[in-house]
């Protein structure tokens, strides 16, 4: 089934499955709007095991066989993490880079001393001394240059060396391959050389080497940047292209007949064949659909300004959505490497459930993360080998987890092996075991504050004027406790029990993507509209047609203009949203006001610098065709709900052990008013109401949490 096909009404499931670090989520959403999840332990040495684990046990929650549930689905969509793991574990394909001669050098320089930060927390920024740099990507060794070159205004200065060409090509036939870069300076004005290069890389290896050409992954400049992402796409193209075609022809053989889509870290998704042929725009995809999920939500329940903070078993990932739309970024990075392809804005720490807790000799303090204890062998409580204290071990012993229902029963946690791991810790600590593990959820919390604080402060945003969404495995258990610490008022976990599979419930909500940017060079105020016009229609047009080509019509097909804008003589831009049709003078015109007021929404009042003119870095299009989405179906009013009973739990805020109602799925509903101190446990996830909190459920199931009960 083409992706285009029945957007409007759903006929059967809409199934979605997000792989993370340490758990495997899959949503199925029905033809009522009744969302069932399952979550399911990650296989990191076969991540598809894990992605058909998933397929059979939600299928087990509805009742029904595998093949079933896929004979019965409309959309089947993934998000996938096999080419995020690859970079991170330098699992990458024998990869080889094609560039013009002089800048073989280009991977190794990574733009100077920031290749050893980029990308890291800040603490660790500041620990300079002991920061290196990555390994290669694409080792020196198999970088080559060519005689060639275009300048910056896309003339030809050296012709392309053809012989010279064709020589590295069978040098690289004879040394086996499995991938090659192509990355030519300034390839996006004039792709001539790029496409020779290509055609002659074609005639000279074996039909299944992957290869990858910039003026087509990203025509933008950026020497660094462009090459780094086709480099990266290079490396994981093999690896990612088998694991989604084997997925493909699993569901298949296991009687779907749709096409696979797979997330995007633009925030789309994509068909399997075009993520296969740009595999690095999946690289953190998981993290995004959670925010476009977000955004989805938002827009059912009028909130503009959001918090979207995703606690799972291995980080703990924050974005921002304002007026309703998540932040971007023009780059991404990955393992220090900045890359060219255009994000969702999320920014990530490794404070999830199973990150460890250890003591730092150095500082003489109790630190958490971002080491973690993964899916394998995971928290010690998992009793699967792990031996080391972790931020779930330290949950249960507070007392938020009953050992034998977690993840519904599925698993039970070992209470003496958390003891353990957190009473090694306490020794060396000189504290008690309780005071060690509400030390290690004081620190985890306080972590994910101080990142919710700088995405937002730091940004001339005011946390206060937010909501934040806490979703994820672990997020609706911590949230309202960093919540309190920087005074935002209400905490949302969307849609109850649904919130722990937040993230494949979000692929869901989001449509079919595909993205073009192209840089412009030398351009400056005072703009031509017809000009503008013109590189919009190029661009646009190419967007619509491969739109066309998945299978959506005029009215399935959304599109959306950027105009790139930046003063004169600086480096970094801002996206300005821009009419569609023929632009005339007062668009243009409204476009640098646009462009100066987000600029001291941003930077501050009086930062603007229009005295040095304004440049049109780069147009941009974002084509979406419109896929069947989840309906988020209102319910009637349960009554009030009671608790199942009450425990003591120990409440680290408070510092002490108090008497707390606890309830289950089966106690709340719609309509239900809880007071805290309150744990509600659910199959995949725990919602903690803070003593002094209170939580109304409204007719979406969503958990609506009052810090301080205001």
């Amino acid at each position: 089934m083409e992706p285009g096909r029945g957007a409007t009404t759903a006929m059967g499931y809409l199934c979605n499955v997000d792989i993370g670090g340490t758990h495997t989520d899959v949503a199925v959403i029905d033809e009522e709007g009744t969302i069932t999840g399952a979550k399911v332990q990650s296989t990191p040495g076969d991540f598809a095991r894990g992605f058909l684990d998933s397929l059979d046990a939600i299928a087990s929650e509805l009742g029904i066989g595998t093949t079933e549930l896929l004979e019965s689905s409309d959309l089947v969509s993934h998000g996938t993490t096999v080419g995020t793991n690859a970079v991170i574990e330098g699992e990458e394909s024998e990869t080889a880079l094609v560039t013009t001669r002089g800048t073989e050098d280009t991977l190794f320089l990574m733009r100077g001393a920031p290749g050893r930060t980029s990308g890291l927390p800040i603490e660790r920024v500041l620990r300079y001394q002991h920061a290196e740099k990555p390994e290669p990507i694409v080792p020196r060794q198999r970088v080559y240059g060519i005689n060639e070159r275009i300048d910056s205004m896309g003339d030809v200065v050296v012709e392309f060396n053809e012989e010279q060409a064709r020589d590295v090509a069978r040098t690289l036939h004879d040394a086996g391959v499995e991938s090659v870069a192509v990355s030519f300076l300034w390839s996006f004005l004039e792709p001539d050389h790029e496409e020779r290069m290509i055609s002659i890389l074609e005639s000279e290896l074996d039909d299944d080497v992957f290869l990858t050409r910039s003026n087509r992954l990203v025509p933008k400049w950026g020497e660094y940047e462009r090459t780094t992402a086709v480099a990266i796409n290079a490396a994981i193209g093999p690896v990612t292209s088998r694991y989604i075609n084997d997925i493909d022809e699993e569901l298949s053989d296991r009687g779907y007949e749709g096409e696979l889509l797979v997330m995007l870290i633009g925030g789309g998704v994509a068909p399997a064949a075009d993520a296969i042929r740009e595999p690095v725009r999946t690289i953190d995809s998981g993290p995004a659909a959670g925010m476009i999920g977000c955004s989805y939500l938002a827009d059912h329940l009028g909130h503009e300004d959001i918090i979207a903070a995703d606690m799972g078993g291995t980080s703990f990932d924050v974005g921002l959505l304002t007026d309703g739309e998540p932040l971007t970024n023009a780059t991404n990075v990955i393992n220090k490497y900045d890359y060219a392809i255009r994000n969702i804005d999320i920014d990530s720490i490794g404070n999830g459930g199973g990150s460890i807790a250890w003591y730092d000799q150095d500082t003489d303090r109790l630190e958490v993360g971002p080491q973690s204890a993964g899916a394998d062998p995971g928290p010690a409580c998992y009793d699967q080998g792990g031996s080391e204290p972790t931020i779930t071990d330290a949950d249960l012993l507070l007392g938020f987890f009953n050992p034998g229902e977690f993840l519904g029963g599925r698993m039970t946690l070992d209470r003496g092996l958390a003891e353990a791991a957190i009473g090694d810790l306490a020794d060396t600590l000189g504290m008690s075991v309780t005071e060690t593990a509400s030390g290690i959820v004081e620190i985890a919390n306080a972590q994910m504050a101080d990142l919710v604080g700088q995405r937002t402060i730091n940004r001339g945003y005011d946390p206060r004027n937010f909501v934040l969404y806490a979703y994820g495995g672990a997020g609706p258990l911590h949230m309202a406790a960093v919540a309190d610490q920087l005074d935002i008022e209400t905490v949302v976990v969307p849609g109850g029990s649904a919130s722990s599979v937040w993230s494949a419930l979000g692929i869901s909500s989001s449509d079919v993507l595909h993205r073009n940017e192209v840089s412009n060079i030398r351009t400056v105020a005072p703009f031509d509209p017809g000009s503008v016009t013109r590189r919009f229609e190029d661009v646009e047009s190419d967007v619509v047609d491969k739109l066309r080509d998945n299978g959506f019509t005029e009215d399935e097909i959304r599109i959306e203009r950027y105009a790139d804008l930046r003063y004169g003589a600086q480096v970094h831009q801002i996206p300005v949203p821009m009419p569609g049709g023929t632009l005339g003078r007062d668009d243009v015109d409204d476009m640098i006001v646009r462009f100066e007021r987000k600029y001291e929404e941003l930077y501050g009042k009086g930062a603007g610098a229009s005295e040095s003119g304004f440049e049109l870095v780069a147009v941009r299009v974002d084509g979406y065709g419109r896929t069947t989405k989840p309906q988020l179906e209102q319910s009637g009013a349960d009554g009030e709900g009671s608790p199942d009973g009450t425990e003591d739990v120990f409440w680290p805020r408070e510092s002490r052990r108090i008497e707390t109602d606890i309830y289950y799925d089966a106690d709340v509903g719609p309509g239900t008013s809880i007071a805290g101190p309150a744990v509600v446990r659910m199959e995949n996830t725990t919602i903690a109401i803070p003593p002094n909190d209170t939580c109304e459920i409204d007719s979406y199931s969503n958990f609506n949490i009052s810090i301080g009960g205001n």
